[in-house]
């Protein structure tokens, strides 16, 4: 019967609908507050970013204006060197005087005649070896130009130090470039951006400088200097756009995850690339902490918007809440479909009405369902063939009877298994081919050879994909029925189709095949073949004296002495009538062979002599045989004519006898 006020769950529509109520409140809530910051949040980002700029901008002219300085002090050093680069000790006395002005800026001076070779240096140069110059940009430039330079950085295998060469022309008393004077200086200990580190933007900030093709001339990580800027663990294409030449600012995500705004201005002096990276999340901090504020008052909200609707929503819904307690006492208490009927007329009565006649309905068609499945089971159960389904993990979900008398597994323990947990792994193997098939969705054939019960089984069968109105295949229906006799009976007839009825010998088709494979080995490996072709002496006086029926007692038993005579490996058959051959292999090379098949031809015609016991008495029976060893090239026809030619020479020398090749052999 029904019981009234049951409430085994929650109430699980009306806390949806007051989540609903609750969501959209803070969705909208959250939406207007968002979009309000982005907008904010874009015009921050401008000026954030045009801030950047223009103190980047800043920096670049008093980076230049350094640059200039240190061209300019070279330019001063080289004006005033002595006229003659050859008097090196002169070079040497001038530029020792001017030690204040250099050597706390450089790390050495060098001066290079108008070859490029160094004539003074005033340290020590690695293991005192001279620098040849020519070629370098520090050298070529200067000596082109008339006119100071600042090189690109490199790693000075002299120094030992990443560097950077200011260089300027010395001049003769005629004015003409006779010599450049180069100063070199530490990237390590020079440190470009010292003098403007306190414009770094923000807490975590920082300028860096680089070359035109990406090498780094000075960072706050020393260990970047002199690496392009994709070695960077961190920094990502972001500064393919200045190598192209793009000055301004622009933001973007690192490989660290993070993202950054990006400033770069181009020096006039050298066209290296200063450029600042500022944190985006540290330069919107302030504006984070607002979305965080708004996100909480949009919680609040929509949390007091939550509890109103749950209260509206419950006292709406209570009719609703009835007609579930109905459907769940039919379900549970087995109360009858007919508390189902309502007499209210709204939608939720007729919700109840439509119920009523759906589980009527359910209710008859499960009966006929039941119904159909009991004769669908009592049919497939007393069939002798294998019926089953697997799904896409290749596993049984329905099996019938048959695989209980056959493996000795109930239909509920095959559920789940694997063909290889059944059957065993070679089997799975064995109809691998043909399930991949079907589930690829065509119908396949598949044949296992398999042990059931102790004894050898032949099954054939097929598979038949479950096909999807979608294309897709669900699974795969097996049968399979035992071929095992229909089997034995086909390899039965093949092996009649190849045994000579009367002697038990092959025939002339397996000789044949047998012929044609030995050919093949014996061509692929170099192996001596001979083929021995022989017959019954005067066996037509023998049928026509005592009958045929004796005739066949004396093939018979020259087939059986035939076989007695011949090693394993070889194949004797019987051609027609009383015509036979030997097919002999692995019979060594050369003169071996030669003896070999000798041997084997003089057993087989001294077996012959002994008198044959037959329905006519002893009768005496003689062979002759005719040998003839395979030479390379040589086709089957040619080596039945070769050994059908050595049987006429056997028999033109008075039968009972042999003969290889064409030599007589008789015994």
């Amino acid at each position: 019967m029904l019981k009234r006020g049951l409430r085994l769950v929650p109430a699980t529509l009306k806390l949806r609908m007051a989540c609903v109520a609750a969501v959209l409140v803070f969705v909208a809530t959250l939406l207007v507050t968002l979009s309000t910051l982005a907008v904010a949040e874009r015009g921050m980002k401008s000026v954030i970013g045009d801030q950047q700029y223009a103190m980047l901008s800043n920096a670049a002219s008093f980076m230049d204006d350094r640059i200039v300085t240190r061209i300019t002090q070279v330019e001063a050093l080289a004006s005033r060197m002595p006229p003659s680069t050859g008097a090196n000790d002169r070079a040497r006395l001038y530029l020792e005087a001017q030690a204040p002005t250099w050597e706390h800026e450089y790390l050495n001076l060098i001066l290079l005649d108008a070859a490029g070779r160094q004539t003074v240096s005033m340290r020590p140069v690695g293991d005192n070896k001279r620098l040849d110059a020519s070629g370098r940009d520090y050298f070529e430039r200067p000596m082109a130009t008339l006119r100071g330079y600042m090189s690109q950085p490199f790693f000075s295998r002299i120094s030992e130090r990443e560097v950077v060469i200011v260089s300027a022309p010395v001049r003769d008393r005629a004015g003409k470039p006779s010599g450049v004077l180069t100063a070199s200086m530490d990237l390590q200990s020079s440190g470009f951006l010292r003098q403007i580190s306190a414009l770094r933007p923000g807490g975590s900030g920082y300028l860096f400088l680089m070359t035109d093709n990406g090498t780094m001339i000075d960072h706050p990580d020393r260990r970047r200097l002199l690496q392009t800027a994709e070695q960077a663990p961190y920094v990502n294409a972001k500064t393919d756009p200045a190598l192209n030449g793009f000055e301004g600012w622009l933001e973007g995500r690192d490989r660290d995850g993070r993202t950054y705004i990006y400033a770069y201005k181009r020096l006039r002096t050298t066209g290296w690339i200063l450029g600042a990276r500022y944190p985006t999340e540290e330069a919107f901090a302030p504006l984070a902490q607002m979305r965080r504020n708004a996100i909480y008052g949009a919680s609040g909200l929509a949390l007091a918007s939550g509890v109103l609707a749950w209260a509206l929503v419950f006292r709406l819904l209570a009719p609703l809440q009835r007609l579930r307690d109905r459907i769940r006492a039919i379900r549970h208490d087995g109360a009858d479909i007919a508390v189902l009927h309502d007499a209210r007329r709204d939608e939720i009565g007729e919700l109840g009405n439509a119920f009523y006649q759906l589980m009527a309905e359910r209710e008859n068609a499960e009966g006929l369902r039941a119904a159909s499945e009991k004769r669908l089971r009592l049919i497939t159960d007393n069939l002798p063939v294998l019926i089953a389904y697997l799904d896409r993990e290749r596993r049984f979900r329905f099996g019938n009877a048959t695989f209980e008398r056959w493996f000795g597994v109930t239909p509920e323990r095959l559920v789940g298994m694997s063909i290889a947990q059944l059957m065993g792994e070679d089997a799975a193997r064995q109809g691998a081919d043909g399930l991949e098939g079907a589930f690829a969705g065509r119908a396949t054939t598949c044949q296992m050879r398999l042990l059931i019960g102790g004894a050898p089984r032949v099954l054939e069968g097929v598979y038949i994909p479950d096909l999807q109105p979608d294309g897709s295949v669900a699974g795969v229906y097996a049968l399979k029925h035992d071929m095992t006799h229909v089997k034995e009976v086909e390899e039965q007839l093949s092996r009649l189709a190849r045994i000579d009825t009367l002697t038990g010998l092959a025939n002339r088709r397996s000789f044949n095949e047998t012929l044609q494979q030995a050919l093949v080995r014996a061509s692929r490996h170099g192996r001596a073949l001979a083929l021995a072709y022989l017959d019954v002496d005067h066996f037509k006086r023998i049928n026509d004296s005592h009958g045929h029926g004796v005739g066949d007692e004396v093939l018979k038993e020259f087939g059986e002495r035939l076989r007695t005579c011949v090693r394993a490996s070889d194949l004797p058959a019987r051609l027609s009538g009383d015509e036979f051959v030997v097919i002999l292999e692995d019979i060594g090379s050369g003169g071996e062979a030669e003896h070999i098949v000798a041997q084997i031809a003089a057993k087989i015609v001294a077996a012959m002599r002994v008198p044959f016991v037959t329905g006519a008495g002893m009768l005496a029976v003689s062979a002759s045989v005719g040998v003839a060893l395979w030479r390379p090239g040589q086709g089957e026809d040619a080596l039945l004519a070769a050994a059908d030619g050595a049987l006429y020479v056997a028999k033109a020398n008075g039968r009972d006898g042999y003969a290889v090749g064409e030599r007589d052999c008789a015994t």
